[in-house]
């Protein structure tokens, strides 16, 4: 994905956070997001200039991961349904950080994919998106 978390819907993020952490825990990352700023450097001027942004979360801050992993996750939610046939017994994505790996049995709709995580504000690279198929048949992977 592509500025994953620069993206982040907080209105969203914080509606899902509602739903599992209690109401004490959810006013501390509310303050910890709210009247966040971002310093611009405008062709390598000294002094940046910043100014207060309401998406994404604060960078090198140790909570920004787990709230991108929370988010990620519902994003997730909408797009399993589409990619799973519900016959394979296998996990449909392998996750690391902001890269995921789609598996199944059938190729991976990366149009509805791109499509469904942008209605949560994410983008897919496309230029970092790569197919790889692995076939039972061929003579590489026959069982000895």
């Amino acid at each position: 994905m592509s500025a994953a978390f620069d993206t982040i819907n907080r209105t969203k993020l914080l509606e899902i956070l509602g739903d599992i952490i209690d109401e004490d825990e959810l006013r501390i990352i509310r303050f910890l997001l709210s009247e966040t700023t971002i310093d611009v450097k405008i062709n390598g001027a000294n002094d940046p200039m910043p100014f207060t942004t309401n998406i994404g979360t604060p960078q090198r801050d140790s909570l920004s991961p787990v709230l991108f992993i929370v988010y990620l996750e519902h994003a997730l939610r909408d797009i399993r349904p589409v990619q799973n046939d519900k016959q394979e017994p296998v996990p449909v994505e392998i996750i690391y950080a902001d890269d995921i790996d789609f598996i199944g049995k059938k190729d991976a709709d990366v149009n509805s994919i791109e499509k469904t995580l942008k209605t949560h504000c994410l983008k897919v690279n496309v230029n970092k998106t790569e197919h790889t198929s692995v076939r039972k048949d061929s003579e590489d992977c026959q069982p000895t």
